[in-house]
């Protein structure tokens, strides 16, 4: 009988699989666990071969020994000992392939970086994992990989990554808004990831309510709840001492102390919120030596004191908010991102650990076209190069998306984890992806993404731009004289038509909804039925969020345009209001 799996032979270190156990501790960790779990059901589904899994008191001829052991060597040992932050060690070593690390999650990770580089397995969504078709694949006599992540803070809020922590520690992200992907009941961050100083201080959090940081008695009452919060999340290496949320025109506290502070750092309200985070840094250091303080340079903080600096267990989180997220942030093709490019490069100058909360959707309208595809990796680079230690990038985090989540997290978390990588390998990453999840068109998906990035860069993009800011209506497309509209729904059309299979036909069709969401949105006209089956599609593909304030309306009449459901959210939301 034919050899119908895709692998038809393995090998690691000259011997096949088929020789092999998996040696495992039963203490071992759960996502320690859950990686030996997945080698065996990958390697069974690539190359047809069922592992056996061992413990430390059973031996057999060839091993995989993962994760610590009593086969541990000295040269395992010392590579371990070398690993920094939560990565991994793949090393062979007579008879034994030993996979290892300094974390258990690293340890997890150095089994699927194994199946991905060596298998060939690819862990794109939830809903999407590929084995690469190979005559053979093989790992080295010779392996000795020994990765340390560059950076330490690894976190999307990207709704596939969110709802599936399985997928989100495949990917090697450590973090999803703050909840540790490894150990899914405990916290990154100690109760709550942003926006809390309102909350430390007793009350709720309210937009542009911020409280004073010179007065005592709020600074004890802070300090209290730090230390609760710490003790109540001991798994937490991160506390958050940040800002409530802000709009442009927000400030900060402006009773006279708080100002004397700010007015002697520069006029910079950073400088009354970075003394008090500081303090608070200081009075926890000795009982949460590991602890990490992080504070948001955000809106009316973004400026850093003129002489002030972070305390060594204080990180400062610079957020891209105001910024055109259509060029790269490090200003060289945008004139709007050279002040975030200087704010970068002036926090890194004075900062022992400097984290980035990013963004990647519009967020008053998850539903539209976000053509930032083309500058995720420039940006990656540009963290990296002024020594960011850690990142966040928010998403579409309520809801599945009807653009290109999927696509995105699965982009965001590869460069995270391995932001070394050239442009040329991100955009082929992108191409693989884009095959295996939409099927035979996908070429008409990637001229889609290039378009519309290209047309996105003749002028500017921000976060809650309307869908026709960054695109009029009437645009012409300049290579075939098409308006710019139609040959993206063209290509759409084609991209559905060309899909051999039915999963692949339903991503096209939910990613679609983006285009669909543009034109209506643009050029409703009352199509009527056209938008009740927007509505319908939207509705099948679990989409329940179509913007940050609003959750999708139980809608019966579609004379109501797209462009007209926030108001109708908020008036309905008036009305249930006044009648409790």
């Amino acid at each position: 009988m034919a050899n119908e799996f895709p692998v038809k032979k393995m090998l690691i270190c000259g011997v096949d699989i088929s020789e092999y156990r998996i040696v495992c501790a039963r203490e071992a960790a759960q996502c320690v666990k859950d990686a030996v779990d997945t080698l065996a059901e990958m390697v069974q589904k690539a190359v047809g071969c069922g592992l056996q899994v061992i413990g430390e008191n059973e031996t057999a001829a060839h091993e995989i020994v993962i994760g610590d052991t009593n086969r541990n060597t000295e040269a395992v040992l010392q590579a371990k000992a070398s690993v920094k932050n939560d990565g991994y060690v793949i090393l062979a070593e007579g008879s034994r392939l030993f996979i290892t690390g300094n974390l258990d999650r690293g340890v997890s990770y150095g089994v699927y970086s194994l199946l991905e580089d060596y298998v060939g397995v690819c862990f794109f969504a939830s809903d999407c994992t590929v084995i690469r078709e190979a005559e053979t694949v093989e790992v080295p006599r010779d392996i000795r990989v020994v990765y340390s992540p560059r950076f330490e803070y690894r976190d999307i809020g990207w709704y596939d990554r969110m709802e599936d922590l399985s997928l989100a520690c495949r990917n090697k992200l450590n973090s999803v808004c703050g909840r540790r992907t490894d150990k899914p009941e405990a916290n990154v961050y100690a109760e709550r990831f942003v926006h809390t100083l309102s909350i430390l201080n007793g009350g709720g959090h309210e937009i542009d309510s911020q409280p004073c940081l010179t007065d005592e008695t709020v600074y004890q009452t802070v300090l209290r709840n730090v230390k609760k919060w710490l003790s109540e999340n001991p798994d937490a290496s991160i506390i958050s001492v940040s800002q409530n949320d802000s709009h442009a025109e927000g400030l900060g506290c402006q009773c006279e102390k708080c100002r004397a502070i700010d007015e002697a750092e520069g006029g910079t309200p950073m400088g009354s919120l970075l003394a008090f985070v500081n303090r608070i840094a200081g009075d926890i250091r000795e009982e949460y030596p590991d602890v990490v303080v992080d504070t948001l340079s955000y809106r009316y903080t973004r400026k850093p004191p003129r002489k002030m600096v972070p305390a060594e267990n204080v990180a400062i989180r610079l957020c891209s908010i105001e910024y055109c997220f259509a060029h790269p942030l490090d200003g060289t093709d945008c004139e709007e991102n050279v002040d975030f490019k200087n704010l970068l490069q002036t926090w890194s100058r004075l900062c022992k650990r400097m984290y980035i909360w990013d963004y990647t959707t519009d967020f008053a309208h998850y539903l539209a076209p976000f053509p930032n595809l083309a500058i995720l990796w420039d940006n990656i680079q540009f963290f990296k190069n002024n020594g960011v230690a850690g990142i966040y990038e928010q998403g579409n985090y309520q809801s599945l998306s009807g653009e290109f989540g999927e696509l995105r997290g699965y982009l965001l978390s590869n460069l995270l984890w391995n932001p070394d990588m050239t442009k040329t390998e991100y955009f082929a990453m992108m191409d693989e992806f884009l095959e295996a999840y939409y099927g035979a068109g996908w070429r008409h998906i990637r001229r889609y993404i290039d378009k519309t990035s290209a047309k996105a860069a003749e002028t500017h993009l921000h976060i809650y731009d309307k869908p026709d800011e960054y695109r009029p209506a009437d645009d012409v497309d300049s290579e075939t004289g098409m308006r710019f509209a139609d040959l993206m729904t063209e290509l759409w059309e084609k991209a559905l038509e060309e899909a051999r299979t039915e999963e692949h036909r339903k991503h096209v069709k939910k990613s679609r909804i983006q285009n669909e969401y543009y034109n209506l949105y643009t050029d409703f006209n009352q199509q009527i039925e056209r938008n009740r089956a927007f509505y319908e599609n939207l509705k099948e593909a679990g989409i329940t969020w179509f913007c940050e304030p609003w959750e999708l309306p139980e809608l019966e009449d579609f004379s109501l345009e797209p462009k007209m459901w926030p108001k109708y959210c908020r008036e309905l939301s008036r009305k249930n209001k006044a009648e409790e």
